[in-house]
This record gives structure tokens, sequence and C-alpha cells, in this order.
């Protein structure tokens, strides 16, 4: 009987008999957030933003994108992934599978007081 080679592509495969170790990556490094030492250290600071009058899907903003769930932008939200939301008043992560509500954008546009 004779014994088989084994090729690809018509040429002989060389067995391999020592394996090639794997390079380790790199660890980078990243500075780390700066924080206050207190809350004396800290300012009070207000936002105002513009929320939407109309309702949008839950697939059409994009990550990063704040949200709240009603039309008065109260309890603002922000979009994290697909399928996650982070409430901004606790940092409450949420899952989400779909739905509608509001867009929110942070202004510093003068806003018009009616009567």
């Amino acid at each position: 009987m004779e014994a088989l080679e084994a090729t690809s592509n018509g040429t002989k495969a060389v067995p391999k008999t020592e394996e090639t170790p794997k390079r380790e990556r790199a660890k980078r490094v990243l500075p780390t957030l700066p924080s206050a030492a207190s809350v004396a250290d800290m300012n009070q600071v207000e936002y105002s933003g513009l929320a939407d009058r109309t309702a949008v899907a839950w697939d059409s903003l994009k990550n990063y994108e704040m949200f709240s769930l009603s039309a008065d932008g109260s309890f603002p939200m922000m979009k994290c992934s697909r399928s996650k939301a982070v409430r901004l008043a606790d940092r409450q992560v949420m899952m989400v599978g779909g739905g509608v509500c509001f867009r929110v954008s942070l202004s510093n546009h003068p806003t018009q007081n009616k009567p």
C-alpha cells in the first residue's frame, strides 16, 4: 500500500512541527477622568433644551442621542446601543426592545416665553 500525501493546490503540504507563539497586544495606557474632591468643589449648572413635539421610533434614534418618553422632555434618557438606554437622573441602564420617544436636544438658543 502507498502512503497518501496531503496536497493543497498541487503543492505538497509541509507538516507543522512547531506552533508559532501568539503575540500579546500592548496594553493601552489611558488617562483617568479627573474627579472633584468634594461637592464644595463643584459648580451648580442649569441646562435648557428643546423637546420634539412629534414622537419618533426607537430605531430612528442614533447612539448617544438624548430622548424622553414624554412630550414635555421630562426625565431625559440617552440611547447607548441598539437595545440599551440609560436614565440620566440615576444612571440606570434599561433594556429596550422598541417603542416611540421624543428627541431632546440640549441648546443654548434663547427660549421664547409665551404668555
